[in-house]
């Protein structure tokens, strides 16, 4: 009897633990998730009516070990780190929408690269939060390896003022366990309004479900919606990661490229260095800028190849002007 009493006891203490651990670990450092930031930066933006942008989903400064359990030490994210600032100086881009950024993470050194690049390069900057845990216990083994503290998100950052930041969560994956969904990323579109010497105009930024293709569907069917809409009355442009290939025949992504009134900066796909993912071997392109054709003309648009495997993914870069 004494060792059984001994034995639920045991049970007990660790139950509690676990209830305890799990309600520590998922639980969030800021309520607040949405921030519109402004730093006394001096930037050169041409004042024409052209528009240097970028979408990028930078995967948390990981390169191809992205949510692999392979040990990443600091200098790993250094590298990655010293080598984006240098890029980003030597491109110049006006606008950056940018997925999978870090705010104080584990995973990618403490480095707050919202702050790190708004600083240096962005007077105005949206930063959103999606994924804010005290602690998250993946890549499950070795523990070593496990994220741990996570505040990341997506952001926009700008030559120009931002107004009227918009943070929408998009549908979450009905299948998930709510204990998977209490660790796991919310999938946003954030929006802003860009203040441009020639226009205003909408800018989007979008990061849909990865794995579920049902999901997906439904995301980019309202996030077509909301565009569309949005567009009646402004320019738009909408950048960021869908996740979805031309070539998966999928209704979500084939409402933006079946459109005819959508431009898709940077699209050709008969043409070389056409794949954004995976960095180390492109063979999808699942990262897109789209923008109203009536709004805007395609002056320039590529995947920006040399930044490499500083992410698994590669950005689009392209130069738009308005038209009228």
């Amino acid at each position: 009897m004494k060792l059984l009493k001994r034995a639920l006891i045991a049970v007990l203490i660790l139950l509690l633990a676990f209830i305890v651990f799990y309600f520590w670990s998922s639980g969030e450092s800021s309520k607040q998730k949405l921030f519109l930031i402004h730093h006394p930066v001096k930037t050169e933006s041409i004042s024409d009516s052209t528009i240097k942008i970028m979408t990028y989903n930078i995967g948390y400064l990981s390169g191809m070990t992205n949510n692999t359990a392979n040990w990443k030490d600091n200098s790993f994210t250094e590298l990655h780190y010293n080598q984006l600032i240098n890029l980003i100086d030597t491109e110049n881009p006006d606008l950056i929408a940018f997925q999978e950024i870090d705010y104080h993470s584990k995973r990618s050194s403490w480095i707050d690269l919202h702050d790190s690049l708004t600083t240096r390069f962005y007077p105005w900057s949206v930063k959103a939060i999606n994924w804010d845990n005290n602690y998250v216990p993946f890549p499950y083994w070795p523990p070593r390896v496990n994220f741990g503290r996570i505040l990341s998100g997506q952001s926009v950052m700008s030559k120009w003022e931002l107004a009227d930041p918009q943070r929408e969560v998009l549908a979450k994956v009905k299948s998930n366990p709510f204990y998977y969904n209490a660790f796991y990323l919310d999938r946003l579109l954030v929006s802003a309004k860009v203040e441009h010497p020639i226009h205003n105009f909408l800018l989007m930024n979008v990061h849909s479900e990865a794995f579920d293709t049902l999901t997906r569907n439904e995301q980019l069917t309202d996030v077509y919606g909301k565009f569309k809409t949005a567009s009646q009355n402004q320019p738009v442009i909408i950048a960021g990661d869908f996740n979805a290939s031309p070539e998966s025949g999928e209704s979500g992504i084939r409402l933006f490229l079946n459109d005819s009134t959508i431009g898709c900066a940077g699209f050709q796909p008969d043409q070389p260095n056409y794949f954004t993912f995976s960095s180390g071997n492109p063979q999808e392109r699942i990262d897109y800028l789209f923008y109203t054709k009536k709004d805007f003309a395609e002056l320039s648009g590529r995947v920006a190849v040399e930044f490499g495997e500083i992410s698994d993914h590669l950005p689009v870069m392209a130069r738009l002007k308005f038209k009228n």
